[in-house]
């Protein structure tokens, strides 16, 4: 990771010439939007063919997130920029097994480290593009619901023990445990620039990041059949450049 990081800086200081006089060579960005996470399965199962054999079905979900973004400009075409993003990224998820149902939402927070290179796609249109690693710690990750039971397919002996079952309760658990403390992947943006005074520029941002890593260290018992994830999600984002 650290030999692509160097090729890339390298790579920039050879494209063309560097700065005009009316081109900042520094500039400061603050984004924060929504995220779209992506299931890396959306079902896995054991035991298929089996009466309420276990399941667990995952959703899209949506987070939110925060950075500080700084650029450098080689030319009026090319940058390199870098920064520190919170992302808190959200899964739906349906776990089944048995008589029992858990469903809720899994959540797992991180900050991220990228670096881009970023290419400004026409003189004419404000429209750039970014691409390039990053590097993520964990800093959290939950899984809060509530659990169900089936009890109509349920058989006791007297007295009948029913009264003495809650069928429906709340849980909510940390499962940061179950994840990796280092999770890395490639990303890729597209963001329209719209100026707002001669120091002030709006952005208006869409991202994909591409998790590379399995990020789980276990297969989460009593929670999710899982032994694999990685991170895929969708931001979509406002900012302020200046």
């Amino acid at each position: 990771m650290k030999k692509i990081i160097a090729i890339l800086i390298l790579g920039l200081f050879s494209i063309g010439e560097f700065h005009g006089q009316d081109l900042k060579k520094m500039q400061f960005q603050v984004d924060f939007g929504t995220t779209l996470t992506i299931p890396y399965e959306n079902s896995i199962e054991t035991l298929p063919g089996f009466e309420r054999n276990p399941q667990t079905d995952y959703g899209s979900g949506f987070g939110y997130f925060f950075e500080i973004l700084m650029s450098y400009n080689l030319n009026s075409n090319y940058a390199i920029s870098t920064g520190l993003n919170y992302n808190y990224l959200s899964l739906k998820i349906t776990d089944k097994a048995g008589f029992k149902e858990n469903k809720g939402d899994l959540t797992t927070s991180y900050l991220t480290f990228p670096v881009w290179i970023t290419y400004r796609l026409s003189e004419k249109i404000p429209l750039k593009v970014s691409a390039g690693p990053y590097l993520s710690v964990l800093i959290g990750a939950n899984e809060q619901g509530t659990t169900s039971l089936d009890t109509d397919g349920m058989q006791f002996d007297s007295p009948d023990p029913l009264l003495l079952i809650d069928p429906e309760y709340k849980y909510d658990t940390d499962i940061k445990k179950d994840y990796t403390s280092i999770d890395y992947g490639f990303s890729i943006q597209l963001d329209y620039e719209i100026p707002l005074s001669q120091k002030l520029t709006g952005v208006v941002l869409s991202r994909f990041n591409y998790g590379l890593k399995n990020v789980l260290t276990n297969d989460l018992a009593n929670k999710s059949l899982a032994n694999e994830w990685k991170n895929y999600n969708i931001m979509f984002g406002l900012g302020l450049k200046f």
